[in-house]
């Protein structure tokens, strides 16, 4: 497809003419547009750091045993989780972004970090700053799946999708 050179601005919206076809995006849609690939990025990039984490704990010596169970537990949340934030962020693609939508999202990166990389970062690096708000990042993810629920029912509320 080619973008013709007349392309106008008509009551905000940003009209793109393309051959055969007129695609309408406003700025916002754009945004969520983005927001959906950096959420697909994110959890891509987070699945492949928990197999590298599952790999370098595997061959770690000298871990205690409830060190080893804690690790493998963040582990496991940490891979199921960023396949829950790809189908969020295909659904945010597939069929738009709406405020659950957004919150499921929110709730699985917050879950991520809180949970997940807070638990391998006080075993594997001796970092305990953020160790009280590990239980937050365990509710973060019960949140993320209550609204990715909700979102279900909800149509999605940006124009021009």
């Amino acid at each position: 497809m080619q973008l013709r050179p007349n392309a106008g601005i008509t009551r905000g919206s940003v009209w793109l003419v393309f051959i055969e076809k007129i695609i309408p995006f406003t700025g916002a849609s754009l945004f969520m547009k983005i927001a959906s690939h950096v959420l697909f990025v994110f959890a891509c990039v987070t699945g492949a750091m928990s197999v590298l984490t599952a790999a370098y704990v595997a061959h770690q010596p000298g871990l205690e045993e409830a060190a080893l169970r804690s690790l493998q537990s963040a582990l496991q949340l940490q891979q199921f989780h960023a396949l829950a934030l790809l189908l969020t962020a295909w659904m945010a693609r597939e069929s738009g972004f709406n405020w659950s939508r957004g919150l499921a999202a929110a709730g699985f990166v917050l879950g991520l970090v809180l949970f997940s990389f807070n638990i391998e970062m006080r075993h594997l690096a001796g970092v305990e700053l953020f160790r009280p708000l590990t239980p937050y990042g365990g509710m973060a993810f019960v949140l993320g799946w209550l609204a990715l629920a909700v979102s279900v029912f909800q149509r999605h509320s940006l124009p021009g999708q």
